[in-house]
């Protein structure tokens, strides 16, 4: 081999080398040119990766997600909703409701989720409340009951208005709150739908066309008008991970929004910590007819672990101090928490008590048997 042809030998080791040593991290590096993005663990809410993700942005139609928990939070979807002229009368994106026709709740949320219909939603917020206005305050109450703290909407639709804003984060946090509901969970992963009957009965069909690229796409809810651009919150189910996107204003946001998926699919395991009703600890108790109370966990325990944090994860149990008897079964009185190597949390899971101690106080036990004569009236 001449000098030349040794030189090209050592590069073309150095690039193998280079590729091997680097390969991981690119492998996990993800380009999304949406002005805001995250991708969270739909079970625990723990976020895989995020751009912008807690700044207050225009959401256009993605409002529709808690305009449906919150009416499905309140109201019976089975109930009869006649359509009002100002219902009727909402324009653009639309499944041309009529003044005078009677659907049911369901049909309303189904053309609110799956068409995006603008006239259905501002038809919900009348059917639960009365009126569209005091259903928007009802929402932002909503939201805030779930923990998000950017929530600022307007309208029931997502049509342009002064101030309406959602971030990223939040809107996640509220579309994972929905999958909880069974009824939510059904219509955001259908790609058509018959709703109303006799003259009222309509078809209507998916805005998600994301719902036609992969089986394992489960949802959510498209959004896009001048203001927001193109919106999308979008869900994946395999091999028992489920996570939960958002893109705003996205060039691309079907292809950036399966791209935030599958990374989060690729790069993460779904790793078991422990069982509902595992024992953790025995604890002592003051004052108690047993000298312990055996705490167990209140729920099963997964979570999202990257392939470098499987390795590294600390579990902590943070116990009640100095408990004192009465102590009622099934109270909590303690959390595990699972952490990172970077000390992050990324799963907690209360610790409850397996049954009930009496006290041994006989003080206690007569300020008990007061309480109970003054105020536990039963009408067995």
């Amino acid at each position: 081999m001449n000098k030349i042809g040794r030189i090209y030998f050592l590069v073309g080791v150095i690039c193998v080398f280079l590729t091997i040593l680097f390969t991981p991290v690119f492998a996990q590096a993800i380009a999304i040119n949406s002005d805001a993005a995250v991708l969270i663990d739909a079970v625990s809410g723990r976020v895989l990766w995020q751009k912008n993700a807690e700044t207050p942005l225009p959401p256009a139609s993605t409002t529709k997600i808690l305009t449906a928990v919150t009416a499905i939070d309140l109201s019976d979807c089975d109930q009869v909703c006649q359509i009002s002229p100002l219902a009727a009368a909402v324009g653009e994106s639309s499944i041309h409701l009529q003044a005078g026709e009677c659907l049911t709740l369901l049909d309303l949320l189904q053309g609110a989720l799956i068409r995006s219909g603008n006239d259905a939603s501002y038809a919900i917020g009348e059917a639960v409340a009365g009126t569209e206005p005091l259903f928007v305050s009802l929402m932002n109450l909503k939201a805030q009951a779930l923990g998000a703290k950017t929530v600022q909407f307007n309208n029931t639709n997502g049509l342009p208005s002064e101030g309406h804003v959602v971030s990223a984060l939040d809107l996640a946090l509220i579309a994972r709150y929905g999958m909880t509901k069974d009824v939510f969970t059904d219509i955001v992963k259908k790609r058509t739908a018959t709703i109303g009957e006799g003259s009222s009965r309509r078809t209507i069909k998916s805005t998600n066309k994301l719902l036609w690229q992969s089986d394992s796409i489960t949802g959510i809810k498209t959004g896009t008008t001048d203001d927001a651009g193109a919106c999308l919150v979008a869900s994946m189910e395999r091999d028992g991970i489920k996570l939960i996107s958002v893109v705003f204003n996205s060039p691309s946001r079907y292809d950036e929004s399966l791209r935030l998926l599958n990374y989060g699919m690729d790069n993460y395991s779904s790793i078991q910590t422990v069982k509902k009703g595992d024992i953790i600890a025995a604890v002592p108790v003051l004052n108690g007819e047993s000298k312990y109370v055996r705490l167990v966990t209140a729920n099963e325990g997964y979570t999202l672990c990257s392939k470098e944090e499987i390795d590294g994860l600390q579990v902590e149990w943070n116990f009640k101090q100095n408990l004192k008897a009465p102590i009622k079964k099934e109270e909590p009185l303690g959390v595990m928490i699972v952490k990172n190597t970077k000390e992050e949390v990324i799963q907690k899971i209360d610790l409850l008590a397996v049954n009930e101690v009496k006290s041994n106080d006989i003080f206690g036990v007569w300020a008990d048997k007061i309480k109970d004569f003054l105020f536990g009236y039963r009408n067995d």
